[in-house]
């Protein structure tokens, strides 16, 4: 009952199942790693684990020769400290063996290193095998572990330094649309295990120092242990002590010395292998093989020493001809590529030319930045390319701010412009350019007092600003300036011609974009809609909602209300409807922190007499027929009144009548392209409304008109 309960029973253990279960032996194998440093061993199992131990080295540095990548065995460190536990667990069961048994022991392995390996048994045969182990223990500390110590603590430092550059990469390619999520999260994991396996190797290197240092240490108290044990306890004379387990501890520590060796090897190779893509036998004799010259001379100079006296003259000079004819292998085959491209070069001359295919050069990018060559570094990935990493930016951001998905943005140098220029262009039409100091920076704003430096413009707002040296940043900040670099300056620049030309942008694939993630979420609204309008329409109304800088992140609100509305309703009609019900996103757009909004308000008069003089066109758009010198009139009255509120440090927003917004917003883009244009059916309750000024024609007006005017807006929205 007992055993139905627990699920389980000897019948049901399968050995096949727990031999599969790579996990679960691995976890055995540490157990009697473990173990073996306790419980004796006989002396038949010594020289299995002996033999295993020389067997995983041999594995390994083979591992490591066939590897293309360092990050293909990325487990190497974890195997480093196993194998060197399990190689110090065998010496603890040799060292117990040998110091127990003495003359009796009859370790093969350790018999055969101490004796067959060094080539003779006498005295001479245990010098030969202590210095055998010496020059080992010396080779492998001094030279191999420690040079692979070293330039393991660098890769790890290097690996680290370079992360944040080669992250910065992978954001651009994708931004570049060279590599898409998935192969960018592929790169992503990839590079976190290289930074992880590299700092990894830095502590795992230690691991060969002790190692070693335990070797010897093990070696020296096997010697000590085996005369004191021998002639202390078993009553042995020197001469046969000395013979026992001198012969016994060296081949104990060549057994053990050997595997340490190739694993030490694997180590150095593994830290010091390069970017190349083939494995280290392939990329080896790829790179020496690329010059035939070589083997030339080398081929030479034996020639030379074997006809000099004294030298092995048959072998240098088989060696000297190996090499010829390596040499002028490597030149055939060389002159044979050679020959083949310029056949096909002629080929390709001597075939008759069809029409050129200049398909290519029909392709437009979406978006392209130009500049000089003074400022490469500032997009080149091995000088911090601080511009990518600005502009991998820009287009989270539009994300969040507008609601559209911008194209990648494509650097290029070009030679026509200075060295110092840029220029940004949206379909091949220059939108923007602008001219960066490099080697300075620029300071913007006002100051207590003006600086010493060359007066400039800054691109993205038209500011005032100077060009200072780096030095004098410190100053200009504590004057009360704002201090940006060139990159900076580039990319916000960008960033504010992207916002004022995103209705550019939106072409009628992205608007497929656009509708196809909302259908994700909101699959009924967007099949009521698309049933009833085109793509066009929707992609007009959506560009005119950009025009004026009100975002269309709030896609379901806007297609809601679209299928709200007839279809065949004149689309700026349609505009001033998705208008009204963004209003909440409209006016927070222009209100301060205190939730005030302060507005200039369009006189009746001027109201009306816009109005008498606009019509519309068949889809709604509003053309003026004001006279000229009515229309000039009204523009400088609102320039007057938006300078104002721009000194006053508020957003120019105007409030009309929503039969003449558009007409309004037409006229006010003559002036400034920031001035906002609402209708009274577009303010909100929550927000406090402030008139901070009206727009008349009447030169005077009592205060009380004044206060009229302000409680006018609030009054026409509720009557809307």
């Amino acid at each position: 009952m007992s055993d139905q309960k627990s699920g389980f029973s000897f019948s049901n253990l399968n050995l096949r199942n727990f031999a599969m279960d790579s996990t679960l032996v691995f976890g055995v194998i540490i157990i009697i790693i473990i173990m073996m440093l306790i419980i004796p061993m006989p002396e038949f199992m010594l020289d299995f684990l002996m033999s295993l131990s020389m067997l995983s080295g041999i594995i390994i540095v083979l591992t490591v020769a066939y590897l293309r990548k360092a990050v293909d065995f990325s487990i190497f460190p974890s195997l480093l400290l196993v194998t060197t536990i399990f190689r110090l667990a065998i010496n603890v069961s040799s060292t117990r063996l040998i110091l127990s048994k003495g003359a009796n022991f009859q370790g093969r392995m350790v018999r055969a290193f101490g004796q067959f390996v060094v080539g003779t048994t006498d005295s001479a045969g245990l010098v030969i095998g202590i210095i055998i182990f010496a020059i080992l223990v010396i080779v492998q500390f001094i030279v191999i572990t420690r040079g692979a110590t070293r330039v393991s603590e660098v890769a790890a430092r290097f690996s680290l330094d370079s992360m944040p550059n080669k992250y910065m990469a992978i954001d651009m390619d994708v931004q570049n649309g060279v590599i898409d999520e998935t192969e960018a999260i592929r790169r992503r994991a990839e590079l976190q295990e290289e930074s992880s396996f590299y700092g990894n190797m830095d502590g795992a290197s230690k691991f060969i120092q002790g190692d070693v240092i335990v070797g010897i240490i093990i070696t020296l108290v096997n010697i000590i242990g085996g005369f004191v044990v021998g002639m202390a306890v078993r009553g042995e004379t020197l001469d046969v002590a000395v013979q026992n387990y001198i012969t016994l501890t060296v081949g104990d520590g060549l057994v053990s010395q050997i595997p340490s060796l190739l694993i030490s090897f694997s180590t150095g190779l593994i830290v010091t292998r390069s970017q190349a893509k083939d494995a280290i036998g392939a990329s080896v004799w790829k790179q020496i093989s690329s010059q035939y010259r070589v083997f030339f001379i080398a081929a030479g100079a034996l020639a030379v020493m074997s006809i000099l006296p004294g030298f092995p003259h048959i072998i240098l000079l088989i060696l000297a001809v190996s090499m010829a004819g390596a040499g002028f292998a490597l030149y055939r085959a060389e002159k044979n590529v050679m020959e083949g491209k310029e056949k096909k070069a002629r080929e390709a001359q001597d075939q008759p030319k069809g029409p050129e295919d200049v398909s290519s050069l029909l392709k437009v990018d979406p978006l392209t930045l130009y500049i000089g060559y003074e400022l490469i570094p500032y997009v080149d990935k091995n000088q911090n390319a601080e511009l990518l990493n600005s502009l991998a930016g820009i287009r989270r951001n539009l994300a969040l701010d507008l609601g559209i998905i911008v194209p990648p943005i494509r650097i290029q140098d070009n030679i026509r412009l200075s060295p110092n220029e840029y220029s940004f262009k949206i379909r091949g039409q220059e939108v923007g350019s602008g001219y960066i100091k490099t080697g300075y920076m620029m300071a913007m704003g006002e100051g207590a007092e003006e600086l010493d430096g060359e007066q400039t413009t800054e691109p993205a707002f038209g500011l005032p600003a100077y060009w200072i040296r780096e030095d004098s940043r410190d100053k200009a900040e504590n004057l009360g300036y704002t201090v940006v670099d060139g990159p900076t300056i580039i990319s916000t620049h960008i960033q504010e011609l992207l916002k004022s030309h995103a209705y550019e942008i939106l072409g009628r694939e992205e608007t497929n974009q656009i509708i196809s993630t909302v259908r994700q979420d909101y699959p009924n609204v967007v099949d009521d809609v698309v049933k009833d309008y085109s793509k066009s329409v929707l992609q007009r109304i959506f560009q005119n909602l950009l025009k004026e800088g009100i975002p269309v992140r709030d896609m379901p609100t806007i297609l809601e209300t679209l299928s709200e509305h007839d279809p065949n309703t004149p689309i700026f009609t349609l505009l001033e409807f998705v208008r009204q019900s963004l209003k909440r996103a409209i006016c927070s757009k222009y209100k301060n922190v205190e939730d005030k909004l302060f507005i200039l308000r369009i006189h009746p008069q001027i109201e009306n007499e816009i109005y008498k003089n606009i019509e519309n066109d068949k889809d709604g758009e509003p053309i003026i027929r004001l006279k000229p010198e009515v229309l000039n009139k009204i523009q400088l009255l609102i320039r007057d009144k938006v300078s104002a509120m721009f000194e006053d440090g508020h957003i120019p927003v105007i409030i009309t009548q929503p039969v003449i917004r558009r007409a309004v917003w037409e006229i006010c883009q003559y002036i400034n392209r920031n001035i906002a244009v609402l209708s009274t059916r577009e303010l909100i309750p929550d927000i406090e409304i402030v008139l901070f000024d009206q727009i008349t024609l009447v030169k005077e007006q009592s205060t009380t008109e004044n206060n009229e005017a302000a409680a006018e807006p609030a009054g026409t929205a509720g009557q809307a």
